[in-house]
């Protein structure tokens, strides 16, 4: 990275004054957002001294926004700003100027974006917020939103099933003599140790001459299934294409296969904090992080808005010690006190059912009223048995030869006896009405910027991509905010 201190003037910057409207929305932008912090926060991600003279951090960062900002693809977004005047007057290049090539932009995601630096950008528009007066308020609204994965979801048999099918098809097209020692293939209902010991005699038969004398291409899906049938690696991914994609559930019947982002906002509808998980995760457990990301990015913190996934015993003795409002209403399935969190069972509230700590979602409950009046009633949650039998996890979890496995909760009515009378109170319905707004921005990050689907696979890629979407919807925020306080 090298400072470039010349003064890059062109004849034809007058024309931006003519052809771009005072109203265009990346004039607006350019107007109000200072973009300076940008190349000292990428700097660390450059040699200082030595390579190639790296393109302008600033413009490259400006493109990952406008990426976002639209929703559209590399190359449409380099083919846009290669035309259109708005484009390159926001990016500073004068109107006679190429921009990069549409490849430069994924190297630049890999290679420069990092944890540290997705956060210091949010941060960077709270602060640019706050000091110019608009974030009055002290709560913060919480939610979760599902982005779907670019690949499909598979069973683990069934990945493992089509390798192996790549893997013989080659050798068959390759070398057939090699096919001669394949090993009799499992029947269709075969289950996954049936695959697993399958491919494992599979590779014993073929692995010397596919590694001596077999094509690149072999060799390589030879190397895959190994990878995965080893350490049981196979057991855990739901996707070969995008391993680190999960199931999740938007209710008890309507599942997707993705990732969720754990947002915070204030009042003013600007995101303050973002964490990116896979599919399965539950929401509650992610309150802390945000209320945390969220004071770290200079907020004050009097209340906290969410649904009832957020009202665990967990959130609800950390938000009294942090002396927080919690406007989340009990739900009395998680309202209990048996120790959940230490077992890593977890409620799932668009399910309305408890998964388990490797992400299976109970398939069923039922309620058992104890014999004394004073005793409290226990609710059952049934897991799916044959699911457990393959878990990765099943070990001091699942007991071999066991008819079924549940988890029991025990439903305390006095537990949450303070948050039960507080939301009766007429201060908790009138907070309670705020939190409606996180919905819109939830609907508006998806429908105007594209965080309904995953643009890559991996969930780094999705966090690169929530930010920049969380980036590009506070801009837009800052700038509405302006004009209403310029009025």
């Amino acid at each position: 990275m090298r400072e470039n201190d010349q003064l890059k003037l062109s004849e034809y910057d007058r024309l931006y004054d003519i052809v771009i409207p005072q109203d265009n929305i990346l004039r607006k932008i350019k107007d109000n957002i200072d973009f300076s912090f940008v190349n000292p926060m990428l700097k660390k991600s450059y040699c200082e001294h030595f390579g190639r003279p790296a393109k302008e951090p600033e413009m490259m960062f400006k493109l990952c926004f406008l990426k976002k900002m639209y929703d559209i693809s590399d190359e449409r977004l380099i083919e846009n700003a290669n035309m259109h005047m708005a484009y390159k007057f926001f990016l500073d290049l004068s109107p006679e100027d190429a921009v990069v090539d549409s490849s430069l932009l994924t190297k630049f995601r890999k290679t420069r974006i990092t944890e540290d630096i997705l956060e210091e950008m949010l941060r960077e528009t709270v602060k640019q917020a706050i000091e110019k007066g608009l974030i009055k308020s002290r709560m913060i609204i919480v939610d979760a939103t599902h982005s779907k994965a670019s690949a499909k979801h598979e069973t683990p048999t069934q990945i493992l099933r089509r390798l192996t099918k790549e893997l013989r098809k080659e050798l068959y097209h390759t070398q057939f003599e090699v096919s001669e020692r394949f090993p009799d293939k499992p029947t269709e209902t075969a289950d996954l140790n049936d695959e697993i010991k399958y491919s494992k005699n599979l590779i014993e038969a073929i692995k010397r001459d596919v590694l001596e004398h077999g094509t690149k291409k072999a060799q390589k899906a030879l190397a895959r299934v190994k990878e995965l049938i080893d350490n049981d690696k196979i057991r855990e991914i739901q996707s070969a294409v995008d391993e680190d994609a999960k199931l999740g559930h938007k209710s008890e019947h309507n599942c997707f296969f993705g990732y969720k982002t754990h947002i915070a906002m204030t009042e003013e509808r600007i995101i303050t904090g973002l964490e990116v998980t896979t599919g399965e995760a539950p929401d509650g457990v992610y309150l802390k992080a945000l209320v945390e990301q969220s004071e770290k990015n200079g907020v004050v913190i009097d209340e906290v808005a969410g649904d009832a996934a957020y009202s665990s015993k967990d959130n609800l003795d950390y938000t009294k010690t942090k002396k927080i409002k919690l406007i989340s209403k009990l739900n009395p399935t998680i309202s209990n006190g048996t120790g959940v969190a230490a077992k890593g069972f977890v409620y799932n509230k668009d399910a309305d059912m408890y998964q388990c700590p490797a992400g299976h979602l109970a398939v069923r409950k039922s309620k058992s009223s104890r014999a004394k009046v004073d005793k409290n009633n226990i609710v059952i949650f049934y897991f799916d048995i044959n699911k457990c039998k393959s878990c990765p996890m099943r070990d001091g979890c699942y007991k071999d030869g066991a008819k079924n496995k549940t988890y029991s909760i025990t439903i305390l009515s006095d537990t949450h006896k303070e948050q039960s009378g507080f939301q009766e109170t007429d201060y908790f319905k009138e907070r309670s009405k705020q939190r409606y707004m996180i919905e819109g921005k939830n609907a508006e990050l998806k429908q105007s910027h594209g965080l309904g689907e995953a643009d890559s696979v991996g969930v780094f890629a999705m966090r690169i991509q929530s930010h920049f979407t969380a980036f590009a919807a506070n801009l837009k925020r800052i700038v509405k905010l302006s004009e209403v306080n310029a009025a």
